[in-house]
């Protein structure tokens, strides 16, 4: 019976394109791309810690410190404008590059 379940959810996706994830999407649409949506939570998410980095740096170091199972509270970090755009751009456009990545294996995985 799981068999035949399958083969139904199956041949549902092959008749319904509009299950697969939109990889290429230019520019928001009706059907926005995940990379584009993963890229710009990211960014939001990268510029939250860089303010909690800049106005509480300690606080920062102690919180991120538990999180890594590092100890970073003797870590002085200075962030410069160019170190703030430089890892913005590397956040965000190496985390596009993955989604669509998986995206795009989701894609392979409904065509089937």
């Amino acid at each position: 019976m799981l068999s035949q379940s399958h083969h139904r959810e199956n041949q549902h996706n092959v008749r319904h394109p509009s299950n697969k994830l939109n990889t290429r999407s230019a520019l928001p649409s009706r059907r926005e791309s995940l990379a584009l949506a993963t890229a710009i939570i990211t960014a939001l998410v990268y510029i939250a810690c860089i303010l909690f980095v800049a106005i509480a740096p300690k606080a920062a170091m102690a919180f991120f410190s538990y999180v890594l199972h590092m100890d970073l509270t003797n870590i002085a970090r200075v962030i410069t404008w160019g170190s703030f755009i430089v890892g913005l751009l590397f956040w965000t456009v190496g985390i596009a590059l993955y989604t669509a990545l998986i995206a795009r294996l989701y894609n392979s995985f409904i065509s089937r």
